[in-house]
């Protein structure tokens, strides 16, 4: 992968992430914390719900149980070749 494709997929990543809908609930971290394997989910139960907001991998939990999946929104917004060269790397 070159480097500029490099920077546009990591721009649309980001610019997913900053859009990701609504702020996360309670709810959606006690459903989140089920679908993660031991010992992560004992330690993001410690760190709590606040704690939780910032992780990329809640966040996009949150935005596709809010129905804006990363796939979906990266093929959006790359052109063919940069969608694919991200699928290459995010299979």
């Amino acid at each position: 992968m070159k480097k500029n494709q490099s920077l546009r997929i990591a721009q649309v990543a980001a610019d997913y992430y900053r859009q990701a809908g609504p702020d996360p609930e309670l709810s959606h971290f006690e459903e989140w914390l089920n679908t993660l394997n031991e010992p992560m989910r004992n330690y993001f139960r410690k760190e709590g719900f606040e704690g939780a907001k910032g992780v990329v991998d809640f966040r996009r939990f949150v935005a596709e149980q809010n129905g804006q999946g990363l796939k979906e929104y990266m093929r959006r917004h790359l052109s063919g070749s940069d969608y694919e060269a991200w699928l290459q790397q995010n299979p």
